[in-house]
């Protein structure tokens, strides 16, 4: 019995782990931050690295290329290093 409430309380805990991050994207795509869905580019990824969302830009990264995580992951860190982009931390 302790095994069925230790899955349930797994089961809200990432139910609403996914609720929060909804809305997190969401006021992001309302204040500006993040583009209507399926209007990225790279431009926007580029600038959220610059505005150090680097989180927040390797999701865009995913949703503009459909890509996997690490490769996603790997080209935002390569436009990080670029020296023209300036970072307000990670």
């Amino acid at each position: 019995m302790m095994v069925l409430y230790v899955v349930v309380g797994v089961v809200v805990a990432a139910l609403a782990l996914n609720a929060l991050n909804r809305r997190r994207t969401d006021d992001l795509r309302q204040t500006g931050f993040l583009p209507p869905p399926g209007q990225g580019s790279d431009a926007d990824v580029e600038r959220l690295v610059a505005l150090g969302r680097k989180i927040d830009a390797i999701k865009l990264y995913r949703e503009v290329h459909g890509t996997d995580l690490k490769t996603a992951k790997d080209a935002v860190d390569k436009m990080a290093e670029k020296p023209g982009l300036a970072q307000r931390g990670s």
